[in-house]
Formats: C-alpha cells, structure tokens, sequence
C-alpha cells in the first residue's frame, strides 16, 4: 500500500503592479497636457481671427469694400470760438485749415513733405459769404473734390472747405490756387487768397444777424430753391379723363 497525498495546486495570488499604476497615472497626465495644449493653440488661433478681422474692417466694413476716399479721411474739430479741419492740397501736401469766430478770418497752411516744413499760406474772410452777428457760431468740414486747372501750373486743391454759419443759415465752400511746381522742384513758398466756389441758405437768419453781403457769386452759383417745392408725401392729383 503506499500512502496517497494530497497535493494541492499552488496558485501564485495575484500581485498589483506598480508598472501598470504608473501607466495609467502617465496616460491620464498625457490626456490632460494635451486637451490643455489644444485649448490654448484654439484660443490663440481665435484671437489671431478678431484681430485680423478688426484690421481688416473699417467701422465693422472690410476694408476692400470701403472706398479709399474714406481710409484718409480728413479730420475735423471745433470749439466755442474756433473750428479747424486738415484736407488735401496737393497730390502729397496737405492743408491745416482754422476759423476763427470772432473775425471770420480763414487762413489755411500748407506742409510741403520734401521740405518737412509748412511752405504755403491762404487766407480769406467769410463774413462776405456768411453774414455775421455778435456771437457767431460756424460749422467746418472739408471734402476731396477733382482739381480743376486755373492755368500754367496753378491748378485748384484737391478739396473743398464747407464753412457753416449757423446763425445766418448760410453756408460757403472755399478752395486754394496751388502751383505744385513750386512745391516739388523749388520748394518755394506760395500763398495767396481762398477761392470762394459757391454757396448757399440753409435756413432763414436768426435775429440780430447782419445777412451775407456777397452770399452767392462764386466761380459756380449753388441752384435756388424751388418757387413750389413738390411734396413727395402727398398724391399727385388725378389725371383728368378725356370726354368720350
């Protein structure tokens, strides 16, 4: 007889690996550094888009749809007793205008860019054109316009100043005489007096305003209103039928 044994399987209890822990602990690191990295290349991705886009826009308009004439826009600015606006001259020169109210007196200077100094001077009154009173008050603004040539090498600048009296309802556009040979080649000072184009009445004068003396005369007459302006809001009368 032989004694039988009774042998059981050994089974190895299983063991928690620290390899596996350190795999995982990896893996969700990775995962995390990674959505981070992606956030911040979308977010600089977005900004780079607002920026480029306010670049491109003038007042929320692209740019290749807004006209040039408004990307160099003059500038304007006034105040109680004085107005001031900049508006181009020449093909490079551009003009500094001021008003001052309690003259009239309009004088505009010009900066010659090849000199880096200002080299022309105009001037003119406008009480002639827009009446004055004791507390006057004006509107200024300027305006690009064709230059039309005077003669020689004198042609008129490439804009227009609109001057407004807002007491006397009248209003007046002035423009320079400009030799741009005088500017380019010589560098020369030239000057003169503003150039009086044409002008208007926008309203009827407030009390105790002396009205224009000269209002209208110019190198061009602005249209007079009409005898019976039509009203557009109100239907035209019926035809009249023909008698059968």
């Amino acid at each position: 007889m032989y004694e039988q044994k009774s042998q059981l399987e050994i089974v190895d209890s299983p063991k928690t690996s620290c390899c596996n822990l350190t795999y995982l602990v990896g893996g969700a690191l990775g995962g995390m550094i990674l959505t981070l990295l992606l956030g911040i290349t979308f977010w600089i991705g977005r900004q780079t888009v607002v920026e480029e886009k306010v670049l491109s826009s003038w007042n929320g308009i692209p740019v290749d749809r807004v006209p040039p004439d408004l990307l160099s826009a003059s500038a304007t600015h006034g105040s109680s007793n004085m107005a001031v606006c900049t508006a181009l001259v020449g093909d490079d020169a551009e003009g500094f205008f001021a008003l001052d109210f309690l003259t009239g007196d309009l004088r505009g200077w010009v900066y010659y860019p090849k000199q880096g100094a200002f080299g022309g001077l105009f001037m003119t009154n406008v009480t002639p054109q827009l009446g004055q009173s004791k507390n006057p008050e004006y509107l200024m603004v300027s305006g690009g316009t064709a230059a039309a040539r005077l003669g020689g090498n004198i042609k008129l600048a490439q804009s227009l100043i609109y001057v407004v009296n807002t007491r006397s309802g009248f209003f007046a556009a002035y423009t320079a005489p400009w030799n741009s040979t005088l500017e380019s080649s010589a560098g020369a000072p030239q000057g003169g007096q503003l150039i009086f184009v044409s002008g208007g009445q926008i309203r009827e004068s407030t009390a105790g305003v002396t009205k224009p003396a000269n209002p209208m005369p110019g190198i061009g007459a602005a249209p007079a209103a009409p005898a019976n302006p039509v009203d557009i809001n109100k239907p035209a009368p019926p035809k009249d039928k023909k008698p059968k």
